[in-house]
């Protein structure tokens, strides 16, 4: 998996993690749910294939401490752990902002570049979302 479990504690104090009453089933749960909810800002331009099945010191940090501090944000919802809530709240809001900013959708529609994978095609062209065409030329018949 792309987060283990134990790698949560890196983003949250062990003994907050063992105060938590969530299973091994839950902590995979609330790792699926932070990865899915990443691969669904980032999967219009970047390869997440490529990024998720990144193993070790091959994963991009970024996106691997956003998603640990997403899928800290499920545990805590999951469990009811009021006394962390504020907090996780703001470290997933930075999360899903940093993301927004990456996939380039938002109100300023501003990106930034991070070292990810793009989506290639079976030639190994970027596939982008930018198109450019134009109209069949017009002409006049006077």
């Amino acid at each position: 998996m792309f987060i283990e479990r134990d790698e949560l504690r890196t983003a949250m104090k062990a003994s907050t993690m063992g105060n938590l009453q969530a299973d091994d089933v839950a902590i995979d749960q609330a790792i699926l749910m932070a990865i899915q909810e990443a691969t669904s800002y980032l999967n219009g331009k970047y390869d997440c294939t490529k990024i998720f099945n990144a193993r070790g010191t091959d994963r991009n940090p970024l996106v691997l401490e956003h998603c640990k501090s997403m899928a800290i944000w499920y545990l805590l919802r999951i469990s009811n752990a009021n006394y962390l809530f504020d907090k996780a709240k703001i470290y997933y809001d930075n999360a899903i902002s940093w993301l927004k900013l990456v996939a380039g959708v938002g109100e300023s529609g501003k990106t930034i570049a991070p070292d990810l994978p793009i989506k290639q095609s079976d030639d190994g062209t970027a596939i982008s979302k930018l198109r450019l065409t134009s109209n069949p030329k017009f002409t006049h018949s006077f």
